[in-house]
């Protein structure tokens, strides 16, 4: 007790000698909200976290056997090429449809703009069932990406906006374990549908339209957003000479400030750290359903479905454990050893292993934590380094511009496999580098004010 004292009493004192942008980016949260209710705002944006993972993770799962039938090869050489432009497109859609959602939610509201995103993937994703060229599914997996990255980084701010303060992080902690079981229950599926071809996973990934009739009865905005939108509205029924500095700060575009004085070394700090993140996830683990088949020298449905299993469970422990290593450590220091230990894990994994074996597994599950760590902490983060007004695009960038990066990140490990003589090992571990960059980076991580956690 007197130590939680002691930490909000030093908290309180650092906000108030703390510069405007920062006094500007707390979301404090003490009072009761008449906007949507905590808890069922946890529930919506979890449920959209965990269809994230599923719709956003099926093409990782069928990558060898979708593309092998569509390109007419059982050349893994070929079909890594063909698998790395598909993944490649699916990245640039998600960082477009990031930010482009991103501004669209500032604009029209937080809860209108998620639905939205997620009808689009929930559709598209249904469309992967009927490609039949890998320029076709390349086009609907674009689709599906932009809808993702627009759902996944307005989740997290209402989130923020709406949750208590005092256990925010441990919220936001719970909301990343929904990864991981979306990319469970693409595993289960795999392992139900698969037998009767990739196409019916897809087909199954239209569920998550469903989720948007719940979405619509029970979500409002939250009152940050609500008190900005009062605020615009005021401003612009005024006169330029009239309006107060609030309110002519209210009108400034998003884009701009983000790339102000004041906040210019923030973002580019975090978009470098998102962007080893991400390169990270998608240029190399992707590869290790792909890697399992060939190892396995079969199609390898179980053996790929129960990898993904414990690289999932990884990804859920992440959630609950990650929030606690926040807690211990602070931010910067959790992100930075993760990183390394995410770096180890990985080179662990695929240089150790020549053939399939059930020592795979704790290595697979130390990838899945280790590497999903960084995700857990930047959507609490995040959102604490800006204002309300610029949030949502603010995330959208920060947390995106790494897709545009991997999506070369991806096309270029698929020329290493391609060099490599169709070894997806070789590949990963070569771009697995990328989270040793991480760690150098995140030692020049911004410290967000009003967080009792950060060191």
């Amino acid at each position: 007790m007197a130590t939680s004292a002691v930490l909000e009493s030093s908290v309180e004192q650092a906000e108030e000698q703390s510069d405007p942008v920062q006094q500007a980016a707390v979301i404090d949260n003490t009072v009761p909200l008449e906007g949507p209710k905590p808890w069922h705002v946890l529930l919506a944006t979890w449920l959209g976290g965990v269809f994230d993972g599923f719709d956003s993770s099926i093409f990782a799962m069928v990558l060898f056997p979708a593309v092998s039938e569509i390109m007419g090869t059982q050349s893994h050489a070929v079909v890594g090429l063909y698998g790395s432009y598909i993944i490649a497109l699916f990245m640039l859609g998600w960082a477009l449809g990031a930010v482009g959602f991103g501004a669209l939610a500032d604009k029209i509201g937080r809860a209108k703009t998620l639905t939205i995103t997620i009808l689009v993937y929930a559709l598209c994703t249904g469309l992967c069932a009927f490609a039949h060229t890998w320029w076709e599914m390349g086009i609907y997996r674009f689709l599906v990406g932009a809808g993702i990255g627009g759902e996944m980084g307005i989740g997290a701010v209402l989130l923020t906006e709406c949750w208590p303060k005092k256990s925010r992080i441990q919220a936001v902690g719970f909301m990343a374990t929904s990864l991981g079981f979306g990319y469970l229950l693409t595993a289960s599926l795999n392992l139900w549908l698969g037998q009767y071809g990739w196409r019916y996973l897809f087909l199954a990934g239209i569920m998550p339209a469903f989720l948007t009739i719940y979405m619509r009865m029970k979500l409002k905005e939250s009152d940050h957003f609500t008190e900005v939108k009062e605020t615009r509205k005021s401003a612009l029924a005024k006169s330029e000479e009239e309006r107060t500095e609030e309110e002519k700060k209210s009108l400034l575009p998003a884009f701009a400030t983000l790339f102000s004085p004041q906040y210019r070394e923030r973002t580019i700090i975090v978009s470098m750290l998102t962007s080893c993140a991400i390169i990270a996830w998608w240029a190399v683990l992707s590869w290790i359903p792909s890697w399992v088949n060939q190892i396995c020298g079969t199609l390898a449905i179980e053996q790929r479905s129960h990898v993904m299993f414990f690289k999932d469970i990884g990804m859920i422990m992440s959630g609950l454990l990650g929030a606690m290593m926040i807690t211990k450590l602070g931010y910067k220091k959790c992100m930075t050893w993760t990183f390394v230990f995410a770096f180890i894990a990985t080179i662990s994994l695929f240089m150790g292993f020549k053939s399939f074996t059930p020592m795979i597994f704790p290595f697979i599950l130390a990838v899945g934590f280790f590497a999903h760590v960084p995700f857990v902490l930047l959507w609490g983060y995040i959102p604490e380094l800006y204002e309300t007004r610029i949030r949502s695009t603010a995330f959208g960038i920060t947390y995106n511009v790494g897709r545009l990066l991997a999506a070369a990140a991806v096309m270029g490990s698929g020329e290493l496999i391609k060099l490599f003589g169709g070894s997806y090992a070789m590949a990963a571990s070569s771009v697995a580098v990328i989270f040793l960059v991480g760690s150098v980076v995140a030692t020049r991580m911004p410290i967000p004010c009003g967080k009792m956690i950060d060191g």
